[in-house]
């Protein structure tokens, strides 16, 4: 081996020049490559949090894998407002801005934050698993299975610092 793994071959990157995505009439994601249609795609993140933009999965309804996109800024301009909007509507995850209170009943915790969608006011069912710290990224679900992004808990201020370190 010449010191150089051939990962390419592996992942099946998709050709950003070959392929194109855009909506059918209703409204279900197509993509398009090489003369073939695939309607009803879906996309997955490979690196959600720390790389959103890149190695994008593209699966069949059934979950097969059709390719991968290595990274969004390689597609034409329509397909990736495109995907984007996709990825934006599946990987809904607001970023708290602020806590303004987290209240314990019945040793539930009640969260009332402000995010970059607005406030929300949610419950968490366990908080040590279902708050989980990777470096200064906080992540967090919630009763409903809805997920929360703390960015960087270094940034909160200091009253939101503190009611988040009740929680972790």
């Amino acid at each position: 081996m010449d010191g150089v793994y051939p990962l390419e071959t592996e992942l099946n990157l998709v050709d950003p020049g070959s392929v194109r995505f855009s909506r059918d009439k209703y409204d279900e994601l197509v993509m398009h490559q090489d003369g073939h249609e695939h309607a009803g795609v879906r996309l997955i993140r490979g690196f959600p949090h720390s790389a959103p933009q890149r190695m994008l999965s593209v699966r069949t309804r059934t979950g097969d894998e059709l390719g991968m996109v290595a990274n969004l800024t390689d597609l034409d301009d329509a397909s990736r407002q495109v995907v984007w909007d996709e990825l934006e509507s599946a990987y809904f995850i607001p970023r708290i801005d602020r806590i303004l209170n987290i209240e314990e009943r019945f040793h539930v915790p009640f969260w009332e934050v402000e995010t970059d969608r607005g406030p929300r006011r949610f419950e968490v069912r366990s908080g040590r698993s279902d708050v989980r710290v990777h470096g200064a990224l906080v992540l967090i679900q919630d009763a409903d299975g809805n997920h929360y992004t703390i960015p960087d808990y270094r940034r909160l201020d200091p009253a939101s610092r503190t009611l988040l370190e009740s929680q972790i």
